[in-house]
């Protein structure tokens, strides 16, 4: 009897597991299309890689990773406004998908949609702030805006989340350089301008003293 109630409590929580678990799983064709893809892409044969992807959202049209490959794909063959099509499938169909925004903001910078492509990398902040990516590819964003400041502010965040990420110290340094040479003589030399104007303040006091008691 006790064996009995052991079977039964086993199949139950069995069966809560499973109920419990996500449905993510897609074919295994529609994967192994997928799979070629980001190979097709990795060896720049965009055209073909652009198919695979076609082939596995055949298969699977809520594959959200197989259209974020194609719009990737789309966007290195130049075709930026087929990209962002592909793209905006991606995010309607996972809003929360953190590389979807990632790679949308780089379909964006090549439409020249600079501020829509800033919002997508604060958006995949949003999704997860310790993504060491999309805090770069917000400073890079923000330097190509003049906005020299912020851009360090992102790049200062990257080295807190990963100190070894690519390219992270020259883009600093272009970022500091800029921002010093934007910066007005009069901020950057206002310590000593405050010390002289100071200074001049008091001589004319002294002087106007020395008269008074004159």
């Amino acid at each position: 009897m006790r064996s009995k109630y052991l079977i039964l409590l086993v199949v139950a929580i069995l069966a809560c597991t499973l109920v419990a678990l996500p449905v993510t799983a897609y074919s295994g064709d529609a994967v192994n299309w997928y799979t070629k893809g980001n190979a097709l892409t990795a060896s720049k044969n965009y055209t073909e890689a652009i198919t695979a992807f076609d082939n596995a959202i055949s298969l699977e049209p809520a594959y959200v990773e197989a259209w974020n490959g194609k719009a990737d794909a789309l966007n290195r063959a130049h075709r930026y406004s087929d990209a962002l099509n592909a793209s905006d499938q991606v995010i309607a169909l996972n809003p929360d998908y953190l590389k979807g925004w990632i790679n949308r903001g780089y379909i964006l910078y090549n439409l020249g949609r600079y501020n829509d492509e800033l919002a997508a990398y604060e958006q995949a902040i949003k999704i997860d702030p310790t993504n060491a990516e999309a805090w770069f590819n917000k400073g890079y964003s923000l330097g190509g805006m003049g906005r020299w400041q912020d851009a360090l502010t992102a790049f200062d965040r990257v080295q807190t989340l990963d100190p070894a990420y690519p390219n992270l110290g020259a883009n600093q340094q272009i970022a500091q350089q800029n921002l010093n040479a934007s910066t007005p003589f009069y901020v950057k030399q206002a310590p000593i301008i405050g010390i002289v104007a100071l200074f001049v303040i008091g001589a004319g006091i002294w002087l106007w003293m020395v008269k008074k008691k004159n």
